[in-house]
C-alpha cells in the first residue's frame, strides 16, 4: 500500500455559520491522503493509471467555490467526490484548516478530519 498526498492546499472561500464569515470570507487549508495498491499503476509508468494530483487538487478546488455553512459539510463532500473519481479501493482522508477563525480570540485554526 502506499499513501498519496497533497497537503497545504490553500483557498480563500466563503463558508461559515454566520454572516460575516459568510461576507467576508476567510482563509483554508487543506491536506488530503489517499491509500491504495499502486504496485500495478507503478507498473504502467502511466499518468491515466494512477492518482493524478492536478485531480485531487481539482476536486478540493470545486468544493471550496461553493459556500456551505459548516467545514464538516464541505469536507464530506470533498471525500465523496474523490471516492467517485478514484474508486472504493484504499481509504482516504480530508483534512480542512479554517485559519484564524473568529472567535473572539487568538486561534490558530479550528480543524475537521474525515476519513472514509
Amino acid at each position: 500500500m502506499a499513501i498519496i498526498a497533497l497537503k497545504g492546499m490553500r483557498f480563500h472561500s466563503f463558508h461559515g455559520y454566520y454572516t460575516e464569515e459568510q461576507s467576508v470570507g476567510n482563509n483554508y487549508e487543506i491536506d488530503v491522503y489517499i491509500t491504495r495498491d499502486l504496485a500495478m499503476d507503478a507498473m504502467h509508468d502511466d499518468l491515466d493509471n494512477t492518482l493524478n494530483y492536478e485531480t485531487i487538487y481539482e476536486v478540493c478546488k470545486a468544493e471550496m467555490q461553493v459556500p456551505k455553512r459548516l467545514i464538516e459539510t464541505v469536507a464530506s463532500n470533498i471525500l465523496k467526490d474523490l471516492r467517485k473519481k478514484f474508486g472504493t479501493g484504499g481509504s482516504c482522508k480530508v483534512c480542512i484548516r479554517k485559519l484564524n477563525p473568529l472567535l473572539g480570540g487568538l486561534v490558530d485554526y479550528a480543524l475537521i478530519e474525515i476519513e472514509g
